[in-house]
């Protein structure tokens, strides 16, 4: 398992882009066709940035750092560990990609996704 991004939410989503694309010499770069707005910043050939628009549901809100993503390479095996500690998880499908992703929250209300190549 490794660390694959971490995604932003802001209100001010050009701003924070233009920010971090000034400050940290990121490149705005490939994204799949999600369905709400957002950007990939690109570092090293790489992602590792992603920002998204903040909805404003506070009963969704996880604060302005949404999500920790980590890049697994057995999607039976973690979930199956979430089920049998009693973890709540959401599967999701990348749009045009095929990567799957499973979204869940520990402790302090973080939420983690674990990213796995297509089937």
């Amino acid at each position: 398992m490794k660390l694959d991004h971490i995604n932003i939410r802001t209100n001010d989503l050009e701003g924070v882009k233009d920010t971090l694309v000034r400050l940290l010499e990121l490149e705005v770069g490939d994204r799949p066709p999600f369905s709400f707005s957002g950007y990939w910043l690109w570092g090293s050939g790489h992602p590792g940035v992603h920002l998204t628009e903040d909805e404003d549901d506070p009963g969704t809100s996880t604060g302005a750092l949404n999500h920790v993503a980590f890049r697994g390479n057995d999607y039976a095996r973690l979930t199956n560990r979430l089920e049998k500690d009693g973890i709540s998880f959401d599967n999701r499908v990348v749009p045009g990609s095929g990567a799957r992703q499973v979204f869940f929250k520990i402790h302090h209300n973080i939420l983690i996704e674990v990213g796995f190549d297509p089937e």
